[in-house]
């Protein structure tokens, strides 16, 4: 295309390669794209939904020159719509699940045998993102027709199909959703949800305009991703995980050698941070982040699709935490569309489950940092809100340069993309992983685990207060339950157009526990944890919480 010389041009000053570039302009270009898409008509979606198949096609076939690869799309995305059209069965959306993960697996491997480079931008990027929309899109639809108050009653027609398959701020790399979150973008219901505090009057105002916050937190998600495309172009080259495959490897020290390889993983990280923030942003800006409103301060949510949590991941003090903060849409789409539907109700989830689950994700997520958390961390906890919280922070502390460690070692397969040099890099990096791993599965096989759980037990009975003796004082009677129509209502929310006030750019960035109800935000049921019940043998509930044996 005539574009071509001109991100040459750039190749050769930034120090990145040419495909690299059009993604990263594909990315850009959505923010002012996302600001009209959220100004065309709800009353008319089919503009909307011609609008974003429209835009995707371009940035497929013109811009990163992937014509076949739009071919590959349109298969799967017809395939899939026949199954769930023709078949009415408990086994439709298992056949849908097959049959893209199977046209994916077919890609992948005709992309290692004609050894495309891993610079180069093909389609199986793409395709990773629709097998989830996909799949998950089969499952909405088999449980509407189980269910009618449950997901999707009714098949879209193909516009809206093909609007929802090739939604412009998320084709590239993510994040995924379902049908139901898109439909109600487009027909603007997503911004139905009254604030905190607000009257019948107020709230019926607020459904008729979108909430406030939306530019300031998806520029936000702008600058963080253009700072982090920075860091990643000036350091990339420096820190690769490539120079542990060279002799100038040997002449460093054993100091450096680590340093190096804590250093690399972090930018190999910024990558990443850098592309799932600028898609972040601009599907904020078409209005799809909108999440409701904080149930504590008020004021809006803006991450509904949120793919990644850096300060999560950066400061993760368990493999608990780096899960559930790291590719946060595809920890959802593993959840429900095949953990839980492969776990009978009532049932607690066993080998299948767990293995099933985990070959989609990663070999890596090991069980015994969850070990530790269980039977370690609670002697580093206070037993009363008067104890010394220095214990905690410094179990804390061990925790995260474990957990970033071990993640810095695990991550050079990814980075290399050759078995022989992960090999190679493993070796030169003294296999400290796996050691790690290995002398703690050795202390808790040995007897480590029934010792730990002993000496917990026991600190427990201790901490128990012994009953106070009765007391024959008399109290002053209680005060009468208001009705529920007298409950006094929710605090106002706080004023968030307080130009002096920063401090929502924390809260754009934070992940408080007792914001999990919204989509999009943690994945609810934690993976690791449930695996490591069903590896001791604790059954657990559907919704993934110990089951009480009587």
């Amino acid at each position: 295309m005539f574009w071509d010389p001109l991100f040459d041009k750039v190749s050769t000053l930034v120090g990145a390669e040419p495909d690299q570039l059009k993604l990263i302009a594909g990315l850009l270009i959505s923010f002012p794209l996302g600001s009209l898409y959220i100004r065309l008509p709800p009353s008319r979606p089919n503009i909307a939904h011609l609008f974003s198949v429209i835009v995707s096609t371009i940035f497929l076939v013109p811009l990163l020159g992937l014509g076949g690869g739009m071919l590959h799309l349109l298969f799967s995305i017809a395939g899939t719509y026949l199954i769930v059209v023709t078949m009415k069965g408990p086994n439709m959306p298992w056949v849908a699940f097959c049959f893209v993960m199977g046209h994916l697996l077919f890609n992948h491997i005709s992309r290692h045998v004609l050894s495309i480079p891993a610079t180069t931008i093909e389609i199986t990027g793409t395709q990773m993102v629709l097998v989830m929309k996909l799949s998950t899109f089969a499952w909405n639809i088999h449980d509407g027709r189980q269910n009618p108050e449950t997901r999707l009653t009714t098949v879209p027609n193909p516009l809206a199909f093909l609007g929802y398959c090739f939604f412009f701020p998320s084709i590239l790399v993510g994040p995924s959703f379902n049908y139901a979150t898109y439909d109600s973008l487009v027909h603007h219901r997503i911004y139905r949800v009254a604030p905190p505090g607000t009257s019948v009057e107020q709230a019926k105002a607020a459904k008729r305009r979108v909430p406030y916050g939306r530019k300031r937190v998806a520029y936000l998600h702008f600058v963080i991703g253009l700072a982090f495309l920075g860091v990643y172009s000036i350091y990339s080259s420096k820190l690769s995980y490539g120079r542990i495959l060279t002799p100038i490897w040997s002449t460093w020290s054993l100091g450096e050698k680590f340093g190096f390889v804590q250093l690399a993983g972090l930018i190999a990280r910024t990558k990443y941070y850098a592309v799932w923030s600028l898609s972040e942003g601009a599907c904020i800006l078409t209005g799809l982040g909108f999440n409701g409103y904080d149930q504590k301060t008020g004021r809006t949510l803006w991450n509904r699709v949120r793919n990644v949590n850096i300060v999560g991941i950066e400061t993760a003090e368990s493999y608990k935490v780096l899960f559930d903060s790291w590719n946060c849409r595809t920890n959802v789409w593993l959840r429900d569309v095949v953990y839980k539907r492969l776990t009978k109700k009532g049932k607690k989830p066993g080998s299948k489950q767990s293995m099933a689950t985990f070959v989609t994700s990663a070999v890596w997520h090991g069980i015994d940092p969850g070990q530790f958390r269980r039977y370690v961390r609670p002697y580093f906890l206070p037993q009363s809100e008067t104890s010394s919280q220095i214990p905690k922070r410094v179990y804390d502390i061990a925790g995260w340069i474990v957990v970033q460690t071990n993640l810095n070692y695990i991550v050079a397969p990814f980075l290399l993309l050759s078995l022989k040099g992960s090999i190679q890099a493993w070796h030169r990096m003294y296999w400290y992983s796996p050691i790690v791993v290995a002398l703690s599965m050795a202390f808790f096989s040995a007897g480590g685990r029934r010792k730990l759980k002993r000496g917990l037990d026991k600190r427990n009975a201790a901490s128990v207060p012994r009953a106070a003796p009765p007391s024959f004082k008399i109290s002053p009677p209680s005060p009468a339950v208001l009705p529920k129509d007298d409950v006094p209502p929710p605090p106002a929310p706080e004023d968030e157009r307080d130009s002096s006030d920063l401090r929502w750019v924390k809260h754009a960035l934070d992940n408080p526990s007792y914001q999990d109800s919204g989509e999009g935000v943690g994945i609810g049921v934690s993976i690791p944890d449930e695996w490591m019940e069903s590896a001791r043998g604790t059954p657990t509930s559907e919704k993934g919480d110990p089951l009480k044996m009587e």
